[in-house]
């Protein structure tokens, strides 16, 4: 029956469809139960017929009845798959759509991989037995049953081809226990029917084609290593992948998948890889960087697979060696995936069970300089990476705190320990083997970059020698060696940490949020590890609670959730750090501690630091995150009186209270006497900066605070109920404001004072007047000769000395002291009653709407005409405010600002004959506050302010009178027009902050629209090559957010270009080129590049200048050219440059530009 049955000629037939098996029938329309058992009846007879031959009597028997079985079965899968398939084909438009849809988006699977086991329930089930059995059978000496061998070998074909075919499908090997039946069968095939090469065939044919199978196909060369002896089967496959030439342009499906199996092999069988590893080094220079990357991946996992052996040969050591050489090499690798993927493998490296003690200090140098990589992800990754070495650091001993003062106390210590040992040795050296000095931070990292060669090297530069040493003192004596060598090693590791953090303070303000929080990370960490200057880190975080909702991530992927993640990020830090309670404590005890947190937040910080540490707290009250006790410790600690306390402590609580009084208006209305005794008591007056912030948490009695964009819920909505005056707190605050004592935190907690006046008071300019006149009769003396010499004093301004000193042969009129105090209270005053006129303002209007509903639902159209014509309330009660504002503030019979406005005015005129630094400070400062109130005032004395600006020695005052033209320009924006130059002016200051004060205030004028830009900005690109970093940054932030405002920087561009090469003022070239390669960045639409093409040319017909015709070349060089119209515009305009082109330079920047055309083409 086996000669009648030729199961090779049956398969081609089946094959070319030339087969009829009489029991064919379709499944169309049969029920699922009756193929269920259909074909369950055919799989129950090939799995009995399989167990029945355990007889070697039975193998003639049933060698035909195997031959048929085998052909039965691929008919039956073939036709099974097949019918499916059809079947889901006709399944509906919907379903096919549904399946796209999937697909378009990325979730689900192809419908074609979809299989007949879903339509016959219980068929992967029954295919799965039947592997099982053939695993079994293949076991058996089969050469029995089959007298040739490609009988044999076209059996075993029918089920390697159908294995094969199945997991073409990702359906089938997703299945694990499936998978796992498939391989054995194949792996048995290999091992002992000559299948290895069949095998090895059909491996990278899979690598080759389907993405599914990489990870699949390292499972299957893994089993084959470690259960079947497959040491051919890997060796043949990876000297198979060692041969092939990867592109990164013709073959990437094959580089990646490739790529994907050699990296999961690694994990999987490390052992195999280590073989071929000679061969596989040369895709380390492969043209695709996806195996470069790979092989990075490669080299990381064996490194872990060397190191974990139990014994560490001379040649496992060399080996890793080698690999860590590699990665080291890898750092400089032309594709920045490649570099990010090296930091990835420097992450999991080191984060093994081995800490690599010598090679750790040249990586964290390698990742130190990849935090300046020009790639995001590189950076993120290089972070991470840097976090990952701070938190497995090998430095234990000390409670893994890695102070610098503790480390090199104790290294002092040992130093000193050996130098006695050395001094009572017989036979010491000339020099003690010892190191008698203390450490330096140089010598210290000089000595740790050169010890990685041996311990034993590195530590014979100490070894004493042992003759005349007791065996207890040399083992002592090495002992030490030891520490010393350790304590080194950490100074140097910390060092390298204190290294890495200018960097990432950087980082920090990095657009992309994923950088962003691995730098936050990162100090979190250092701060839990006590690494010096890790704290500087957590405050600059803090400034990241205004990040706004939305924005840029740098690679594309910004959107809200990422600034929200930002933010979470932030708070999740300082509940960790400050907020969390420590299991080892008790409630008490962890009060106590979440207090020191919260004062220590304030120690140190500047006003920037606690706005934005007033947001976050805020925050985290609002959540719920600080608890009652912690507020009641804070009021503890205020106002403690037993015995002194030391004044941050006290200045540190109230601040913090201020903050989470923001959230809670009742941390203030619960004990409000104790405000009353501190802040505005003996302890306020002893200490003003106490009474300024107590000051501020009254303010919070009056409301919430305006809601600013983005920022945490504030104080609850609250009507404000201004207090009576004859409240107590109103007495303790014109204390404050008549504290006599000198000291120069009196002016910040006057301002305060002054601010919870008109906060809070029902009638605060009775009270304001009051104090005013109580100062005014100090210095009433002044204001006679001001009288007197008002007539005939010299309009021309006396140019300030600087410096504290007076002129003593000049007769002293009043006290500076007592003069400066004046004008700080009136210029003060002065703002408040514009704050004070419009929120009246805002209140009669107020009532006007809510009175106009009881008077009728809808007015006339009479009404309305009459509306128009006389106007409404509304307009009435803004012109009554408006003229109060104008003509009765500085002009009025009965105001106090129009007795003492002319004292300011005096003052400003003669700051050479007032020659005090602190009067003259705060009379040009109240001059400017009072110009806010008045157009007429401010134009009056315009002149004054602005030769103030030009002719003022004092850097302070400079920077003053910008931030005053800039209020000027929001108030009175006609009488800035004409001037709007000077606003510029300060930008070339030859002091940084008035440069840095300028440039903030043309940043909010420009970008809020109040100034017009009308070729100015020029002035501006000059501050990108400032030497302060802080104004060049400041000048890139400006730019790029003007980017986004209706094409300001193209529309600017000429201008820009005109100011910065032509004339006095035009900078070096150098300088030129680095400002217009960041300022071309923006230059994004092509119509754009177009215009700036013709623009350009157009230049250059107009210019004979050679240095002009230089930078509008380069300019030229830094446009795209992406589009056909743009090249056609340059070639159009070749005879406005064609006589240009003569000059040497001019002439190479345009054949860089024809080279990059041609790179485009």
């Amino acid at each position: 029956m086996a000669a009648m049955f030729n199961l090779h000629e049956q398969l081609i037939s089946l094959q070319e469809g030339e087969i009829e098996i009489q029991s064919t029938f379709s499944f169309d329309g049969i029920d699922n139960a009756i193929a269920k058992r259909t074909i369950n009846s055919i799989t129950d007879k090939l799995v009995v017929n399989g167990e029945n031959i355990n007889d070697a009597e039975t193998f003639n028997i049933h060698a035909d009845a195997l031959d048929r079985y085998a052909l039965l079965f691929q008919w039956t899968i073939e036709l099974a798959e097949s019918t499916a398939s059809q079947t889901r084909s006709a399944g509906g438009g919907s379903t096919q759509a549904k399946n796209r849809k999937r697909r378009a988006n990325g979730t689900g699977t192809a419908s074609t991989s979809s299989t007949v086991a879903e339509v016959v329930p219980g068929w992967k089930d029954k295919i799965l037995e039947l592997y099982i059995v053939l695993q079994q059978l293949l076991q058996m000496p089969l050469g029995r049953i089959w007298n040739s061998v490609p009988e044999r070998d076209t059996f075993i074909g029918v089920f390697t081809r159908l294995a094969h075919k199945t997991m073409e499908n990702p359906a089938y090997v997703k299945d694990n226990d499936f998978q796992l039946a498939l391989f054995n069968v194949l792996c048995v095939w290999q091992q002992s029917y000559n299948g290895v090469y069949g095998l090895v065939t059909m491996v990278t044919q899979n690598l080759q084609h389907y993405e599914h199978l990489c990870e699949c196909m390292a499972a299957l060369v893994q089993l084959a290593y470690e259960q079947y002896g497959g040491t051919q089967l890997s060796d043949e496959i990876l000297r198979d992948i060692a041969g092939k030439s990867f592109s990164s342009v013709h073959d990437k499906a094959g580089a990646k998948n490739t790529a994907r199996f050699l990296v999961h092999l690694s994990q999987l069988a490390p052992k195999a890889l280590l073989r071929q590893m000679g061969l596989l080094i040369r895709h380390l220079d492969s043209e695709a960087h996806i195996m470069r990357s790979a092989m990075a991946d490669v080299i990381g996992h064996l490194t872990l697979y060397l190191a974990s052996q139990e014994e560490q040969t001379e040649i496992t050591k060399n080996q890793i060696g080698e690999y860590f050489d590699i990665i080291e090499q890898r750092f400089q690798d032309a594709h920045y995936l490649v570099r990010a993927k090296v930091l990835q493998v420097c992450q999991f490296v080191c984060s093994g069970p081995a800490k690599f003690p010598k090679r750790r200090p040249k990586l964290i140098s390698l990742i130190i300089g990849r935090l300046e990589d020009k790639a995001t992800n590189v950076r993120k990754h290089a972070i991470r990476a840097l976090t990952i070495m701070l938190e497995t650091h090998p430095f234990s001993l000390d409670g893994a705190e890695l102070r610098i003062a503790n480390l090199e106390r104790s290294l002092e210590k040992i130093n000193g320990e050996l130098e006695e040992i050395a001094s009572t040795t017989a036979n010491q050296t000339k020099e003690p083997s010892a190191s008698p000095q203390p450490e330096k931070a140089d010598n210290i990292a000089e000595e740790a970059a050169n010890s990685d060669e041996d311990d034993t090297a590195a530590g014979s530069r100490h070894e004493f020698d042992n003759v005349g040493l007791s065996p207890e003192t040399a083992a002592k004596a090495m002992h030490l060696q030891f520490q010393q060598r350790y304590y080194r090693d950490a100074l140097f590791f910390v060092y390298q940490q204190q290294e890495a953090q200018p960097l990432l303070l950087q980082l920090l303000g990095s657009t992309n949020k994923g950088e962003v929080m691995e730098a936050m990370d990162f100090f979190v960490t250092a701060v839990r590890f006590r690494v010096d200057g890790a704290q500087e880190g957590i405050r600059r975080m803090s400034h990241l609670i205004w990040t706004p909702p939305t924005g840029n991530s740098g690679a594309g992927d910004g959107s809200a959730e990422e600034a929200r993640g930002v933010r979470t990020k932030l708070l999740e830090s300082y509940m960790q750090l400050y907020l969390t309670p420590s299991e080892h404590f008790s409630a008490a005890e962890n009060t106590s501690r979440i207090t020191r947190n919260l004062i220590s937040l304030t120690f140190g910080a500047t006003l920037a630091d606690l706005t934005s540490l007033e947001e976050l707290i805020r925050t985290l009250m609002a959540d719920g995150k600080i608890s009652t006790a912690v507020i009641d410790k804070l009021r503890y600690v205020y106002g403690y009186s037993k015995r002194r306390l030391p004044p941050a402590q006290r200045r540190g609580a109230i601040i913090i209270l201020g903050m989470l009084a923001q959230a809670r208006r009742s941390i203030v209305t619960d004990d409000i006497d104790l405000y009353l005794k501190i802040g505005l008591g003996s302890y306020g007056h002893e200490d003003l900066v106490v009474a300024k912030y107590t000051c501020m948490v009254l303010q919070c009695l009056g409301g919430s605070r305006s809601r600013r964009p983005g920022a945490a819920l504030g104080l609850e909505e609250v009507e404000i109920k201004r207090l009576p005056m004859s409240n107590p707190i109103f007495d303790g605050l014109q204390r404050i404001l008549e504290e006599p004592r000198r000291d120069p935190e009196w002016f910040p907690a006057a301002e305060q004072a002054l601010n919870a006046i008109y906060a809070l008071a029902e009638k605060p300019d009775a009270l304001a007047v009051r104090i005013v006149r109580a100062q005014a009769q100090l210095v009433q003396g002044l204001l006679k000769a001001s009288k007197d010499n008002a007539a005939n004093e010299d309009t021309s301004m006396d140019v300030d000395d600087e410096g504290p000193s007076q002129d003593l042969s000049t007769p002293k009129l009043v006290d500076p002291w007592d003069l400066s105090r004046l004008v700080f209270i009136v210029g003060h005053l002065a703002i408040k009653e514009i704050v004070l006129l419009e929120s009246v303002e805002a209140e009669l209007k107020r009532r006007k709407n809510e009175e106009e509903p009881k008077h009728g639902a809808s007015a006339s159209d009479e009404d309305d005409e009459l509306n128009q014509i006389a106007g409404t309330t509304e307009d009435e009660i803004g012109d009554i405010i408006s003229a109060i504002r104008e003509r009765e503030l500085l002009f009025g019979n009965r105001s106090i600002l129009a007795l003492l406005g002319p004292l300011v005015v005096h003052v400003c005129r003669n700051l050479g004959k007032f020659n005090d630094r602190l009067l003259t400070v705060h009379a040009t400062a109240a001059l400017a506050k009072l110009m806010c109130v008045s157009s007429a005032f401010c134009e009056e004395n315009l002149p004054l302010l602005l030769t103030l600006l030009q002719r003022a020695k004092s850097p302070t005052i400079r920077a003053n009178v910008s931030i005053a033209l800039g209020d000027i320009t929001v108030c009175f924006n006609n009488l800035i027009g004409e001037n709007v130059h000077y606003l510029y002016g300060p930008l070339h200051d030859s002091d940084t902050r008035v440069k840095k004060t300028t440039l903030m205030v043309l940043t909010h004028l420009i970008l809020n629209g109040m100034v017009k830009v009308k070729g100015q900005l020029g002035e501006i690109a000059k501050c990108l090559e400032d030497k302060d970093s802080r104004v060049a940054d400041m000048a890139r932030l400006f730019f790029s957010e003007l980017s986004t405002k209706d094409n300001a920087v193209y529309n600017n561009l000429p201008d820009i270009i005109s100011s910065l090469s032509v004339g006095t003022a035009a900078v070096n070239e150098e300088s030129f080129a680095r400002i217009m390669k960041f300022l071309f960045d923006f230059i994004k639409k092509d119509r754009q590049t177009d215009n700036v093409v013709e623009k350009l040319c157009q230049r250059f017909r107009n210019t004979t200048d050679t240095r002009q015709c230089r930078d509008i070349a380069y300019c030229m060089t830094l446009l795209p050219f992406k589009s056909e119209r743009s090249l056609r515009r340059l070639m159009d305009g070749l005879p406005s440059y064609q006589d240009k082109l003569a000059d040497d330079a001019v002439y190479k920047l345009f054949a860089d530009i024809a080279t990059k055309v041609k790179g485009l083409a």
